[in-house]
């Protein structure tokens, strides 16, 4: 966390109790009562590279903190991955400055970063709705998951077919996002996995 534990915004607060019942984890070196400023993300990010096997950075311009990230994992030892981006986007010249540097490698598929970590993947979504996965979203989040397909589509797209606030629809894609139901691509669109 870029904050202590106790010092959650109020977002982070409300996915706690979801992200936890799913074997996730939450932590933080910072001492209670430190709240998350530009000083602490790059202590988050040490953090996140030491948790990972690997980082991929899927976006990122040049002052970027998910560099930060890609520079404590390469010292941590940990491999790093960048996507390559349109030379014209700003966006994307983050990623392309690691590629281009030496920095990581190029991210040419899923497989690859699975198999430079070991992993094997079967199938990440369960099959069918068995198993309580479904029951444990928010009602939110099953509608959501409802408006969407193996087409990448726009928040916008999303939010016009969804009688949710726009507030009430990003929480409940971060919430099959951190299920790991939902990917996230660049410019805000959203595919189910």
């Amino acid at each position: 966390m870029g904050s202590a534990l106790d010092a959650l915004d109020p977002a982070q607060a409300r996915l706690l109790p979801h992200f936890l019942s799913r074997g996730g984890v939450f932590f933080s070196e910072l001492p209670p009562g430190v709240r998350a400023s530009t000083t602490t993300f790059p202590r988050r990010n040490r953090l996140i590279a030491g948790a990972s096997d690997a980082v991929l950075v899927m976006r990122a311009g040049l002052e970027s903190g998910s560099l930060y990230t890609a520079d404590a994992a390469r010292t941590q030892g940990r491999p790093v991955f960048a996507l390559p981006g349109d030379v014209w986007q700003p966006a994307a010249a983050g990623c392309n400055a690691l590629l281009a540097d030496g920095r990581a490698r190029a991210c040419t598929s899923a497989e690859a970063i699975c198999a430079v970590v070991g992993v094997h993947p079967a199938r990440a979504v369960p099959a069918g709705r068995e198993g309580g996965w479904w029951e444990a979203l928010s009602v939110e989040a099953r509608g959501a998951y409802g408006l969407l397909d193996r087409v990448p589509r726009s928040f916008d797209e999303v939010l016009a077919h969804s009688p949710l606030s726009p507030a009430a629809l990003t929480s409940a894609l971060v919430e099959l996002e951190l299920s790991g139901l939902v990917v996230q691509h660049p410019g805000k669109r959203y595919e189910k996995v």
